[in-house]
This record gives structure tokens, sequence and C-alpha cells, in this order.
């Protein structure tokens, strides 16, 4: 007798058992495929351009301004003189006419006040030390 329920009886058909068959070998995954490029875009209608506007000119007097400034450190401060006038010329010009440039003018205006003083300063310092000189000498009663 058989009981279905047992695994350890054997079949009770006159079948012949199955044959062993190796298992398969595992086969390599299948990489995904490329996704689909986008669809194109439905017609638009050509986009509007608008001109940028145009950046103001700048003040020629600034430029100057500046540059003689900077020249005016290497000249004993004689251009720096021009500097400072050019600025304060040129910043008004900026106000009235609405100009680019106000960055230059201040700096031109502030590197000339600096090189002025700083001339000035040195004219200074150049007189007193000549002048303890002199009187170094004339003290020690040296005479020509």
């Amino acid at each position: 007798m058989s009981n279905p329920t047992d695994p350890n009886l054997e079949p009770q058909s006159n079948e012949p058992a199955p044959e062993f068959q190796a298992p398969a070998a595992p086969q390599a995954p299948v990489p995904p495929a490329p996704p689909a490029p986008p669809a194109p875009p439905a017609y638009a209608a050509p986009q509007q351009y608008q001109a940028v506007p145009a950046a103001p000119a700048t003040n020629t007097m600034a430029i100057v301004s500046l540059i003689s400034s900077i020249v005016g450190w290497f000249s004993f401060g004689v251009l720096c003189i021009l500097g400072v006038i050019l600025g304060h010329i040129s910043l008004k010009q900026i106000k009235q006419t609405g100009e680019g440039g106000r960055g230059m003018a201040l700096t031109g205006l502030i590197l000339g006040y600096i090189g002025i003083a700083g001339w000035v300063l040195a004219l200074i310092i150049f007189f007193v030390v000549l002048g303890l000189v002199g009187a170094s000498i004339a003290s020690s009663g040296y005479s020509y």
C-alpha cells in the first residue's frame, strides 16, 4: 500500500525513473536596454530676442584722473594735483550726464589726495633733516 503523504515510499507506477540531468549553466544577466531618446518637442514659434541696452560711455576725464594720479606718485606729486582736479570735474559731469566711470573718478581722487599728502610729508621730512644736518655742521665749527 502506498501512502501519498509519506515521501519515503516509492511511486506505484511502472514508469521508469527519470535519468539524472545536470542543471543548466547560469546565464549572464542581460544588460538593460538604453533609454529611448526623448521625443522632439512640438514646433514652437521662434523666440523674439530683444537687444541688450548698451552700457553708458565712460567719462574720459575720469580715466585721465586715474592715470594722472597713479603717475603722480612717481613725479613728485605734480600730476596728483591734476588727478584731483580732473576727478572733481568728472564726478560733476557724471552726475549731470549719467556717464559711467564714477569708480575711476573716485579712485583718481583718493590716490591723488594720498599722493599729494605723501609728497608734502616727504618734503617736510627732507627739509627738517636737511636743517638738522646743517645745524649740526654749523655747531661743530666746521668752516670751508
